[in-house]
């Protein structure tokens, strides 16, 4: 009986040490995918924008927008290795009701390190584009660096600078600030006296854009939690800034956070599946093993074999 009952402990121990390293690096990578069936839709506001109507020729100040951008994955163009996402996005002055701003954007992306792939029909306001460095998200189990993130309005990869670690809502984030500089865009045709310049006719000018982006990244997931932009487009001329086309700072909704905190948890059976049961089955494991040869060997083998 005792030895029936070592042989069954060093087997149970025996299966432990087996299966930590497959929760460790085959369970785990196999949940450490972004869904290829994923969908949210992200509310961003800002309260005194300025921004320029074109149909009315005038200057709007003070505003109060509201952005509403719709994400939905391409189940159909998406494989295990990368998923297609397509965005939409528009921006409305919530008191006028009216829509000033859209853009789309499709980026396919690797499930596992959120980096942008040149497949699959990949474009920005329906030009083909090709993007690189992060797309939408961080990779999974994001570390304490700096990394490469595509700009959509530039259509440029830029450094986005890893800047510590805050909470958000009472949630361990990491901070990621991305500084695009003034960089012109497209040029446009405005009339003289509406940039304030003599003479009759159109001028044209060069439209420029910046932006200081702020992240707010689970360090699990690589899902952003929050996110904030200090944008401003200009109109240029001979090297001169003749009119604000956009200018404010714009962020998450409270809504948005979160919803975004809520689907970051599935972080916990990551974390769960990685690292603490499998560092959990090895010590159980080594444990019950030990008892099992102890309980194994007879107990006058260690008195005869000193004899």
């Amino acid at each position: 009986m005792r030895r029936t009952v070592a042989v069954v402990c060093i087997a149970f121990g025996v299966f432990c040490l087996v299966l930590a390293p497959l929760l460790r690096f085959w369970m785990a990578s196999a949940v450490m995918k972004t869904p290829m069936d994923y969908y949210a839709q992200s509310e961003i506001q800002g309260e005194g924008v300025t921004y320029f109507n074109a149909g009315e020729l005038e200057i709007i100040e003070d505003a109060r927008v509201e952005a509403t951008m719709t994400i939905r994955a391409d189940v159909a163009a998406s494989d295990d290795e990368t998923v297609v996402w397509d965005q939409f996005m528009w921006v409305r002055d919530v008191e006028r009701d009216f829509a000033f701003l859209s853009s789309t954007r499709r980026t396919p992306h690797d499930r596992v390190t959120g980096e942008a792939v040149d497949c699959c029909g990949a474009s920005v306001n329906e030009e083909t584009t090709v993007q690189s460095g992060q797309a939408f998200k961080w990779p999974f189990m994001v570390e304490q660096r700096d990394y490469e993130f595509f700009d959509t309005t530039t259509r440029r990869t830029l450094p986005i600078r890893f800047e510590g670690v805050e909470e958000v809502e009472g949630v361990e984030a990491y901070k990621f600030v991305q500084d695009v500089e003034p960089t012109s865009i497209e040029t446009r045709d405005f009339p003289r006296s509406l940039l304030g310049m003599e003479g009759e006719g159109d001028v044209t000018a060069d439209v420029v854009f910046s932006n200081t982006r702020t992240y707010w990244v689970d360090p699990v997931t690589g899902s952003p939690l929050d996110l904030s932009e200090d944008q401003r487009r200009v109109a240029v001329v001979d090297g001169e800034e003749r009119l604000v086309m956009f200018q404010g700072v714009l962020s998450f909704s409270d809504e948005t956070v979160a919803a975004n905190i809520e689907n970051a948890e599935r972080g916990d059976l990551v974390v769960l599946i990685r690292s603490t049961l499998p560092v959990a089955l090895l010590a159980v494991g080594v444990a019950i093993v030990v008892f099992g040869v102890v309980l194994y060997v007879p107990r006058g083998s260690a008195g005869r074999a000193r004899r």
